[in-house]
């Protein structure tokens, strides 16, 4: 059982040609951040895709790699989580790879709604349970996320490294106070999301174990 990200810019047509050549260099930089990089590949210039492992981290990389985009390099992406089975993985170049986790990805991206940033597909080997779990927990964290200021999603994406609030907002662009760090992981209710995040993360171990 392995997990797989494909996802688009949002808007990436309206970028300016200056953007657009920073485009691929930013995704990878956000996809080192939130770990990952190592097969991390972009494709027709504002698609991506990456192999997730061990499946109970996805939500937590996702969710870094959106809110780095978001609050450090100013866009937003699209991401759609494939969960099941695979044949064959080519690290080095991952959208040649096969299986069953790489099209339910893949094809969930297709199928995404305008409204929407995140949606799941596993496959119906998981426990039906456990699957409306996920549908849930994604749309509700797929609301919640997608109001999150730039502000707030660069104050979660440097939370995420467990830092103390007064080292993180030095590293805040611009620099804040800790106070007024905590004021933005507070209104963009991190702890909540950290929660829940824990709580999909123990699901999924239980249900999807690495091979």
């Amino acid at each position: 059982m392995i997990s797989v990200l494909t996802g688009d810019i949002v808007d990436s047509q309206k970028l300016e040609n200056r953007e657009r050549s920073k485009l691929s260099s930013a995704l990878r930089e956000a996809a080192n951040y939130a770990q990952l990089g190592e097969s991390f590949e972009v494709f027709g210039g504002d698609s991506w895709q990456a192999l997730c492992q061990p499946p109970q981290t996805v939500f937590v990389r996702s969710l870094v790699f959106r809110s780095y985009l978001q609050g450090i390099k100013g866009i937003d992406t699209r991401i759609s989580i494939g969960i099941g089975s695979y044949e064959s993985i080519r690290p080095q170049k991952i959208s040649l790879s096969q299986g069953e986790a790489f099209v339910l990805s893949g094809q969930g991206l297709k199928s995404i709604s305008a409204d929407r940033r995140l949606a799941i597909h596993t496959t119906e080997a998981l426990p039906i349970a456990t699957r409306q779990l996920l549908d849930a927990a994604t749309t509700l964290l797929d609301g919640i996320t997608s109001n999150w200021t730039s502000k707030q999603a660069q104050a979660i994406a440097l939370a995420s490294t467990e830092a103390a609030n007064i080292e993180l907002a030095k590293k805040f662009n611009p620099p804040i106070s800790a106070q007024a760090f905590g004021k933005h992981l507070a209104s963009a209710q991190w702890k909540l999301v950290k929660q829940a995040l824990q709580y999909i993360s123990q699901a999924l171990s239980q249900s999807a174990p690495s091979p």
